[in-house]
């Protein structure tokens, strides 16, 4: 629903890292943050631990696989 906001960024960051001109190890990082299962927490295990993984690392991911899905039955035999 943000598209029109961020859109053109992500666009462009994903065709840059498909095409080799950005490196993706600055989008292959994964942020870890405690949610607090109770109103007030005090100990650490009234947290619940969250791994956000980057989604412009997951859409190139995908681009490249859905790329190579094309070329890999011509030059890989049964």
């Amino acid at each position: 629903c943000h598209w029109d906001v961020c859109g053109a960024k992500v666009s462009s960051t994903v065709i840059k890292i498909v095409e080799g001109t950005e490196s993706a190890a600055c989008i292959n990082d994964t942020i870890l943050v405690l949610i607090p299962k109770v109103k007030n927490p005090t100990l650490l295990s009234q947290f619940r631990p969250i791994s956000l993984c980057n989604v412009l690392y997951k859409i190139a991911s995908k681009v490249i696989s859905n790329r190579l899905k094309v070329v890999l039955p011509d030059i890989i035999l049964e």
